[in-house]
């Protein structure tokens, strides 16, 4: 369903509920002008009868009661005349339609007394009520008035019939008109709704019109303002994801790249121990494969390491880590290194606990890389030392080795790039492949961290790690 249709969709009830009740105020309106016009109506009829019975009761006893005149306007509508009834304090019928005795009766007992008395002649708008009389409904006007010194009750009463019918007719009538209002306000409204989300349907065709490759920020001119931080989003979204394709592209480039030799290697060494007899060199031609492999598994490692390094600032999960704590495990599970390669090696922890937010399994590596960095520059009886320090967070290696001259400082952290130096006591390079230092600013970058090299007191390089 299109959004122009939910909107729409959410806004049918209200409309519905505001048009019934429209309906309602315009019913209850126009009663009431219909009972105020028949008021007016049976209250100068009641006016006229009165006026007549006081003359008849002082001046002209042989009076008609009504007159001709009253008689024509209570017929107005031959359907349904006017009927009255006169009755005196005894509630006995002294003039009029004996027949509203009951009703008299009725209203008297639902309304109470009637209203103050009335000056003949003196006319006057009264509030009349509607009762039931022989299954029709009835308006009915009661008043008291003082005739010839005696006191009076008349009640004029009119079937309602017709102004129902006028009624209902003129209602049919403000219902079709209100109908018609509802239907054309639906349609202005879906027709609003279409144009507004129009600025979507462009979005959405210049969307379907890219190519897979187009990484370009969405243009926010394609939507209105209230969308604006939708595209920002979108945005960077896709930012996000044009980084991670990016990494996951130089990985894949990395590694074909980069196991291509020792795969090489691999086969080459196969094939020739497949030719050699057993005896010595059968043998180290072996030891040259075992080592070719774990070459191999190590540099495998390392590209995968550095693939989730350069994707965890996108993908990585966040949850609190105890820094010292995790340093402090890394340093008991380097500690063999060391005693192996008579390398004093120390853990200096923090005055209290240190607590940052990141990816545990990346942190670790990124430690465990800078530790075993130090130790492969260090020659036999150096030092290393592995700090944590707070206020703020930062992670200290200290090795007593050659150091890096400030020139290397900023290459040493690219993807194989590897400072060349020779082991003092095999004479043989330093064994690497060059990825540990660019997975350590991959990982420090993840977690808004920043890496610094400057020169140990001992002597060698020092690498911190400052968190922020």
């Amino acid at each position: 369903m299109s959004l122009a249709a939910r909107l729409l969709e959410w806004l049918l009830a209200p409309l519905l509920s505001i048009w019934l009740v429209s309906l309602g105020i315009s019913f209850m309106s126009a009663r009431s002008t219909v009972d105020t016009a028949l008021d007016d109506g049976l209250s100068a009829v009641s006016a006229m009868l009165m006026s007549e019975w006081q003359q008849r009761r002082t001046t002209h006893p042989d009076l008609a009661i009504p007159s001709d005149a009253t008689r024509q306007w209570m017929n107005l509508v031959p359907e349904f005349p006017v009927l009255y009834l006169i009755v005196d304090a005894a509630g006995a019928t002294v003039a009029g339609d004996d027949s509203l005795q009951p009703l008299l009766r009725a209203t008297a007992d639902a309304e109470g007394t009637a209203p103050g008395l009335v000056e003949p002649g003196a006319f006057r708008h009264v509030q009349g009520f509607n009762t039931a009389m022989d299954d029709a409904v009835m308006r009915v006007v009661r008043l008291r008035f003082d005739a010839g010194g005696r006191e009076y009750t008349l009640a004029v009463a009119q079937s309602r019939e017709r102004q129902t019918a006028l009624l209902r007719t003129g209602m049919m009538h403000e219902a079709m008109a209100q109908s018609a209002v509802l239907l054309v306000a639906c349609y202005l409204l879906w027709y609003g709704l279409t144009y507004v989300a129009r600025p979507m349907k462009e979005l959405q065709e210049h969307l379907d019109a890219r190519s897979a490759d187009d990484w370009t920020p969405l243009p926010e001119q394609l939507a209105p303002h209230e969308i604006a931080p939708l595209i920002a989003s979108t945005n960077a979204l896709i930012q996000r994801l044009q980084t991670s394709l990016g990494a996951q592209k130089r990985f894949i480039a990395n590694a074909a790249h980069q196991l291509r030799t020792p795969l090489a290697a691999l086969r080459a060494q196969s094939e020739l121990i497949q030719r050699l007899p057993e005896g010595e060199e059968r043998n180290a031609a072996v030891q040259r494969l075992v080592a070719t492999g774990e070459r191999a598994s190590r540099l495998a490692n390392q590209l995968l390491a550095l693939a989730r390094a350069e994707s965890a600032g996108t993908t990585g999960a966040r949850q609190p880590i105890v820094l010292d704590a995790l340093c402090e495990e890394i340093a008991h599970d380097m500690l063999p290194i060391a005693i192996e390669r008579e390398i004093d090696f120390a853990f200096e922890p923090p005055t209290g606990p240190v607590t940052v937010h990141g990816d545990a399994t990346l942190i670790g590596e990124m430690v465990r890389n800078l530790v075993d960095n130090a130790f492969k520059y260090t020659r036999r009886g150096g030092s290393v030392v592995l700090a944590v320090q707070d206020s703020p967070a930062h992670v200290v290696v200290d090795d007593s080795g050659a150091g890096i001259a400030p020139a290397e400082r900023e290459r040493v952290f690219a993807p194989f790039a590897r400072i060349a130096q020779i082991d003092t006591e095999t004479g043989a390079p330093v064994p690497g492949v060059g990825l540990g230092l660019a997975i350590v600013r991959e990982v420090a970058h993840a977690h808004g961290a920043t890496v610094g090299i400057d020169t140990s007191p001992m002597g060698g390089a020092r690498f911190v790690v400052r968190f922020a």
